[in-house]
């Protein structure tokens, strides 16, 4: 029987005897049953006054520690309950039914006079995206258990759950390093991500270019000077067509997908690179730091593959942002050999292609073991053109990733093996 009805029984109850005891009081004229019903109706009128009062006199304060969190920590949130009258609170209960999987409370109390309870909710990030805290709802009433009030408390906060990260353990020399290297120094007269110090103010130098912090520091117009960034961009093109995804979250291929793009971000992030991300709908110019880092994570804590867009039409609309000598991972499960083909254009080009396909038949439910005969084409199609591959099946340490590849002849002969 749920607790609404258990109510509403009670009730029923004590005004079925008030009523019984009132009509044999002006019937029979007891004057005991006079007293009887007056007892009962105040009983009633008292409780009602308890219930509404309880809960009007309550104040209720929820912090979050933070909005941002990432799959595999927590988020805390403390709760805080007052009671500001001098009635106690015989029995509270309060509830929240997040948006956010096991963020839910559900907490029974007694509240005393001018007393307040607190806690911290801890809730571990299983799932990626943007979910809403939820309202609390908090329920009390009399100490005889015949009226109950509900109050919601209203919560518009969010919390973004960024995608999982890992730390490769394997070092790599990447590509994408300009003629000259870290040996290249001199300074340019245009502006360019690396700034190297300040000097005096000449006649032929723009205004933009006057570090006010030096000039005032100074006492003289102080400039700033510029040098080559030692290293191309790094992009990241992530695959969110909807066509060859496969299996459900977490084991799928697209929460693969995302989680290599965000290692791969955060990876050579920390390395001092700047790194841009691609994807169907979705832009992030390259730059450095910790706020790009931030920037890339949120977008890719919200991508879904739900999109129509292929991945060659993706590379075919993109490809004029790849510049000589820049690096670029493409994060797949298809096994079209359209976006193989553009790949091979882009590296004549002189555009360095990391590819990661993903064995979308291994997320299948109905698997076969090994890989599709058309994803080891691709790979070997890759291998066969210079194009350093890092494949990816369901239940593989992405630590690994960055391991040297496997060389083409090893490639074929597995192909070989699986046909036969």
């Amino acid at each position: 029987m749920r607790p609404n009805q258990v109510f509403a029984l009670r009730l029923a109850g004590l005004v079925a005897l008030w009523v019984a005891t009132l009509i044999i009081a002006l019937t029979g004229g007891w004057s005991v049953m006079y007293r009887v019903s007056y007892v009962v109706f105040l009983l009633i009128a008292v409780s009602w006054l308890w219930a509404l009062v309880g809960i009007r006199t309550m104040s209720v304060d929820r912090r979050a520690r933070t909005q941002r969190a990432q799959v595999g920590s927590q988020f805390e949130e403390s709760v805080a309950i007052e009671n500001t009258s001098r009635l106690p609170k015989p029995w509270l209960e309060v509830r929240s039914h997040s948006a956010l999987a096991g963020h839910s409370v559900a907490e029974g109390m007694f509240l005393g006079p001018k007393a307040h309870r607190s806690w911290t909710q801890r809730t571990e990030c299983a799932i990626r995206g943007k979910f809403a805290v939820g309202d609390l709802v908090c329920t009390t009433g009399d100490p005889f258990g015949l009226f109950q009030r509900s109050r919601r408390y209203p919560s518009e906060a969010t919390v973004v759950v960024y995608p999982r990260t890992v730390q490769f353990v394997t070092a790599m020399r990447m590509p994408g390093l300009l003629p000259g290297g870290a040996q290249q120094s001199g300074h340019v007269p245009f502006v360019t991500p690396m700034a190297s110090g300040v000097r005096e103010y000449q006649p032929s130098d723009p205004y933009h270019r006057i570090h006010w912090a030096s000039t005032a520091r100074m006492g003289r117009v102080m400039v700033k000077e510029f040098e080559l960034d030692p290293f191309s961009d790094v992009w990241i093109v992530l695959d969110l067509n909807v066509a060859p995804h496969r299996g459900t979250a977490p084991e799928s291929t697209d929460e693969y997908a995302v989680t290599i793009a965000a290692s791969l971000l955060q990876h050579f992030l920390m390395q001092g690179r700047a790194v841009g991300l691609i994807g169907q709908h979705q832009l992030l110019p390259p730059d450095r730091g910790t706020r790009q880092l931030s920037k890339g994570l949120e977008i890719l804590a919200l991508v879904q593959a739900i999109y129509r867009e292929t991945l060659v039409d993706i590379l075919a609309a993109e490809s004029v942002r790849f510049n000589r000598n820049a690096v670029t991972w493409v994060v797949t499960p298809s096994s079209e050999p359209g976006w193989v083909g553009l790949c091979e254009e882009l590296r004549h080009r002189g555009v360095h292609i990391m590819a990661v396909p993903i064995d979308a038949a291994s997320f299948a439910v109905d698997q076969a073991a090994g890989s599709s005969t058309a994803q080891l084409e691709v790979i070997s199609r890759l291998n066969a053109n210079g194009i350093p591959v890092h494949s990816v099946k369901q239940g593989d340490k992405l630590e690994g990733l960055l391991a040297p590849t496997q060389p083409l002849a090893a490639s074929n002969g597995a192909m070989n093996a699986w046909q036969h």
